[in-house]
Parts: structure tokens; C-alpha cells; sequence
């Protein structure tokens, strides 16, 4: 889709918004709205194995039970699915021979000071020094 925000006749936004519109409307007609339907109690003793799937079904449940069932197959088929050899190989080729080491240990490494960083320790020092003096005043 072609933008045309600087048009000579000043309607580059609102060719945009109706073409933005547009689009929008064909692609919600293409998509599929998602019906959610709560859960029956059956339907999750069901599921957590307490209740038969009979009685489920002559609840009224049965395309719950129908669906979960789907995807129960579904995950089996999906369980048995094996990488293949060569993909396998080519993992295990690409990882170090060894553990990696730290290079250089954290006190050892450049540190970075910020603005806001140096105004904090700045406050700090100041904060120890003022405190520092007032012990030794008081003192």
C-alpha cells in the first residue's frame, strides 16, 4: 500500500485513514472469530481424571469431550515425531568442546559512568564527607 502523506492537495492523512480503514475491513472479514465458551465443572473433572468420559458426554458436553480428544491424539502424533539424525548432529557439532569462561572477572572489567551515575556518587561522597565532619565536630 502506497502512503501518500505529503500530497499536493492536503488529503495525504486522509487518503491514509481511509485506506488503513479499508484494509482493515478486508482483513477482519478474513478472520475467524474465536467463539470462547467457558468450561463446564464436568468438563474439568474430566480432564483431571475424576470423572468418566460418559458422563461427560451425556452432560451435554460431548464437544468439549470431542475436542480434548482431538488434541489428545494431536500431542501423541506430535510425541512420536524424532529429529533427524543429521539435524541432531549438526546441534550437537555447533556447541563448544568446552565449558566458556568469564574472560575477565566483573572487577576487572571497564566501567561505565553515566550522568546520572556520576551525580548519585557525587551526592554519596558528599552525604560521607558531611557526616564525616560532623562526627569530628561534634566529637
Amino acid at each position: 500500500m502506497h502512503n501518500e502523506f505529503n500530497a499536493p492537495d492536503g488529503q495525504g492523512d486522509a487518503r491514509r485513514i481511509r485506506a488503513h480503514e479499508e484494509e482493515s475491513q478486508v482483513r477482519a472479514d478474513r478472520e475467524v472469530p474465536l467463539v470462547r465458551k467457558g468450561l463446564t465443572d464436568d468438563v474439568h473433572a474430566w480432564l483431571d481424571g475424576e470423572l468418566p468420559e460418559t458422563t461427560v458426554r451425556h452432560s451435554g458436553a460431548h464437544e468439549a469431550v470431542d475436542f480434548w480428544n482431538r488434541i489428545g491424539a494431536e500431542m501423541s502424533a506430535r510425541r512420536e515425531v524424532k529429529t533427524p539424525t543429521h539435524v541432531a548432529a549438526q546441534i550437537m557439532a555447533a556447541l563448544p568442546a568446552t565449558t566458556p569462561h568469564l574472560i575477565t572477572p566483573w572487577y576487572r572489567r571497564e566501567m561505565v559512568v553515566t550522568p546520572g551515575k556520576a551525580v548519585a556518587i557525587g551526592t554519596a561522597i558528599a552525604a560521607a564527607a558531611a557526616a564525616v565532619t560532623a562526627a569530628i565536630v561534634a566529637g
